[in-house]
C-alpha cells in the first residue's frame, strides 16, 4: 500500500509542479523537502497537493481521508516536511480509517 500512496503523492506534486515557478525537486526521494524551510512549496501549493491526494485516495481506496485536518497532531513534527513524511502520514490516516 505504501508504494501506491507514494505514487499518488508524487503524481499530485507533479501536477502542482506545472504551476510552480520552481518545481519541487524529488531527486532526494523520501527526503525531498516540501513544506519547510528550504522547501519549494507555499501553503497554497500544499493545500492543492493535499486536495489532489485526498481525491486520488477516494478513487483508489473509497476512503474519505482528510489530510489538512491536523488538529489531532498535537505537538508532533509536521507531516508535510518531506515526501516521506507526507506519504507516511497519509498511510497512517488510511490505517486509522481501517483501510
Amino acid at each position: 500500500m505504501t508504494n501506491q500512496i507514494k505514487e499518488i503523492v508524487i503524481h499530485a506534486i507533479s501536477q502542482q509542479n506545472i504551476l510552480l515557478e520552481k518545481p519541487v525537486d524529488l531527486s532526494m526521494g523520501d527526503n525531498s523537502p516540501l513544506y519547510c524551510e528550504g522547501g519549494q512549496i507555499d501553503s497554497l501549493a500544499l493545500v492543492s497537493i493535499l486536495v489532489d491526494v485526498e481525491s486520488s485516495i477516494k478513487a483508489h481506496y473509497q476512503a474519505d481521508v482528510r489530510l489538512a485536518d491536523t488538529s489531532d497532531l498535537s505537538s508532533m513534527e509536521s507531516p508535510f516536511l518531506t515526501l516521506g513524511t507526507l506519504v507516511q502520514y497519509t498511510r497512517n490516516r488510511l490505517t486509522d480509517l481501517g483501510v
